[in-house]
């Protein structure tokens, strides 16, 4: 009868490298992802400590007795729709200070613009306040204060508009506060 050998492929001579592969990669890939996240754990903590002062000032607008803290309403505009936070404003020292979470990032030829309506002005004039564009490098709750050139007294409506450079394209409403 004749013999019927069963190679096995385990043990062929062309695969050596393969376990001292499969051994780095097993190393490699953890390390990799422990490196990453003390990265941007580090960068979040920066993003903290910078804010720390901002957070104190938010404290102290709220504690004025004037104070409005009203939630951001979002438009239908898709950009909108993660959107969450608030603004601040005290009439009294004419500060503010607006709080965002998931707010984007946007394209170079795009800015965020803040907008104030009072019942001392025209509607037809509403006071620009601040226009801004985030350097946003993680997901992080960001503030941004503000003050104006000229006096708000009875705020009715902010609003934050999306500003195209091009001035030849329609500016679009983003979010919305009204007290």
């Amino acid at each position: 009868m004749p013999s019927t050998a069963i190679a096995n492929p385990t043990t062929s001579a062309s695969t050596p490298w393969l376990w001292p592969l499969l051994i780095l990669l097993i190393i490699a890939i953890p390390t990799g992802v422990i490196v990453y996240s003390q990265k941007i754990s580090k960068q979040v903590d920066s993003i903290e400590q910078e804010q720390v002062s901002q957070y104190q000032s938010r404290d102290y607008l709220l504690a004025q007795s004037d104070a409005l803290n009203i939630n951001w309403m979002r438009t239908l505009n898709s950009i909108a729709k993660d959107i969450k936070g608030d603004i601040v404003w005290s009439t009294s020292i004419q500060k503010g200070i607006m709080r965002f979470v998931n707010l984007p990032k946007l394209p170079s030829d795009r800015q965020y613009h803040l907008l104030a309506y009072d019942l001392q002005s025209s509607s037809q004039d509403p006071i620009s306040i601040v226009k801004f564009t985030p350097e946003i490098k993680v997901p992080t709750e960001m503030l941004v204060p503000f003050t104006t050139d000229r006096t708000i007294g009875k705020p009715y409506k902010f609003m934050v508009m999306l500003d195209y450079k091009d001035s030849s394209l329609t500016d679009e409403p983003l979010l919305l506060a009204q007290p």
